[in-house]
């Protein structure tokens, strides 16, 4: 018996994949700045005593967004050239 699909469905793997990739996307981009200005700020100093950088939190919200913008951007532009048979497995 065959389940009659949505419209929605074809975007099931598309959010599944996101699920995945959001987080490492968040969590990789605040490693790479923090480290980034904390051994900015280092340097500066000239020492290994320096505060936590600020802004690094907002850095991968900012990240985050705009990967979760392009997923959804290519999302979308995947599943509206692939043909509807494709679709219904």
């Amino acid at each position: 018996m065959k389940v009659k699909s949505t419209p929605w469905t074809a975007y099931e793997p598309w959010f599944r994949a996101w699920l995945v990739l959001a987080p490492l996307v968040a969590w990789g981009s605040h490693f790479i700045v923090r480290n980034a200005r904390l051994r900015l700020a280092q340097l500066r100093a000239d020492s290994l005593d320096v505060p936590e950088p600020q802004g690094t939190v907002g850095y991968a919200a900012a990240c985050t967004v705009a990967f979760t913008l392009l997923m959804m951007s290519l999302a979308r532009a995947w599943i509206r050239s692939t043909p509807k048979e494709d679709q219904d497995h």
